[in-house]
């Protein structure tokens, strides 16, 4: 049985991917990371031995420390076969507007910054998975607009910012998927499309159930060959 370890679980995306793992007959474990467990009261009454919703700030290193300490009790010996980054922050300022050094460095922090520590951090645990199963996996939520190839589509519409972490974030992808392919570990991103999470997305094409029952079909089925590769909602390649 699988262990799978996902951040930003309160709502949206992540609170779907976890509902889909806590149904999957192959995951035993699921560890749901939150900023504050207190403010996760739907996650919270979800009745199921498989779910442990933890604390985790992903841009705070002693707070990823306690999350891994945390993690190691639950998976025991067996390490974590799973690792989901998908807590993600969106500024809606364009480069013209008011683009403030913090706004900028937050995006950063926790679409980037933040996937790599929890990586780092988690390299253990996944290593030791990998040791015992063949094979350990990360996978990092991403999107089409961190697409360098894509850049220059006028018909997109994501903040330039969110799309320059993203970028950052696949090449955080690429980078994992090469300098720990010896470990047995494997990195991969995934873009869920656009997705009904909230009002500013009220016409996405997909709902959170669609998108997250898609997401954790192909995450579930990767394989060597995924390795280092960007995928979209229906499996397609997407272009770095």
């Amino acid at each position: 049985m699988l262990s799978v370890l996902v951040t930003g679980t309160n709502r949206g995306l992540g609170r779907g991917l976890v509902g889909e793992l806590l149904n999957a007959p192959t995951v035993g474990i699921v560890i749901a990371t939150v900023r504050n467990v207190e403010v996760a009261k739907e996650l919270m009454r979800i009745d199921s031995p498989k779910l442990h919703v933890i604390t985790c700030e992903v841009t705070d290193e002693n707070s990823v420390a306690a999350a891994v300490k945390k993690a190691s009790q639950i998976v025991g010996g067996k390490g974590l076969d799973i690792l989901i980054n998908n807590a993600c922050i969106k500024h809606r300022v364009p480069l013209n507007g008011d683009v403030t050094k913090a706004m900028a460095m937050e995006q950063l922090e926790v679409n980037t910054v933040g996937p790599l520590l929890m990586a780092t951090r988690f390299h253990g645990l996944l290593k030791r998975a990998a040791e015992l199963n063949g094979s350990a996996q990360i996978i990092n939520i991403s999107s089409a607009s961190g697409s360098l190839e894509q850049a220059l589509r006028v018909d997109w519409g994501p903040p330039s910012l969110y799309s320059i972490s993203k970028a950052a974030l696949n090449m955080l992808t690429r980078k994992l998927a090469l300098e720990w392919k010896a470990d047995k570990i494997r990195a991969t991103a995934f873009t869920p499309g656009w997705v009904r999470t909230d009002e500013r997305s009220a016409n996405a094409d997909q709902s959170v159930e669609e998108a997250s029952a898609k997401l954790i079909k192909m995450i579930l089925s990767l394989t060597e060959d995924n390795n280092g590769e960007f995928y979209g909602p229906t499996g397609n390649k997407i272009p770095w």
